[in-house]
């Protein structure tokens, strides 16, 4: 997996669909092997959101596989 988008929204994205790039986000620019560690970081805002995204567009045979994601909130963990 490479050059994914995490992002951030208010939208519930099990009624509404995320659309790629169409909401708070940072690209993760490199590519990422199995069982490897990524960490993507935003910058400092005082806005506030309820849901995490993770999105690729994927070629027809990528797949994703995500075993945890943890978020942290200013140095503490908020899961």
């Amino acid at each position: 997996m490479s050059h994914f988008v995490t992002g951030l929204t208010n939208t519930d994205p099990r009624v509404t669909a995320p659309v790629f790039k169409q909401y708070h986000h940072v690209q993760y620019g490199a590519e990422l092997r199995p069982l490897e560690i990524a960490s993507v970081s935003f910058p400092p805002s005082t806005d506030t959101y309820r849901y995490v995204l993770l999105q690729n567009q994927f070629d027809p045979n990528d797949a994703i596989c995500i075993t945890e994601v943890k978020v942290y909130l200013r140095g503490k963990c908020a899961y």
